[in-house]
């Protein structure tokens, strides 16, 4: 199995795996008023779906060379906005 493969197989199981997560959290939400259990699991899976996403989009535009852990703005400028925009170094806009 090459490395895009494998890296392609991840994906798929993650998205499988979110499927399960989603499934669940209809549940958890029919108990009804504030479940902080329910918004925090809400919040990772729609942070692991827009990983996913990103890593999509980095793949065809930009680069994929950061970790999961890595803030999600910091992916956007540092991996992505430099491939679209080549021209315009994206520190300097951070900096204004």
């Amino acid at each position: 199995m090459t490395d895009s493969e494998e890296e392609a197989y991840l994906r798929g199981m993650t998205a499988a795996h979110l499927d399960i997560v989603r499934a669940s959290l209809v549940h958890l939400d029919a108990f009804g008023g504030p479940n902080l259990e329910y918004e925090n699991a809400r919040l990772v899976a729609e942070r692991s779906e827009l990983l996913l996403v990103l890593r999509d989009v980095c793949d065809r535009f930009g680069d994929n060379d950061w970790s999961n852990d890595l803030h999600l703005v910091d992916v956007i400028h540092k991996h992505l906005v430099p491939h679209l925009i080549p021209w315009e170094d994206s520190s300097d806009e951070a900096n204004q």
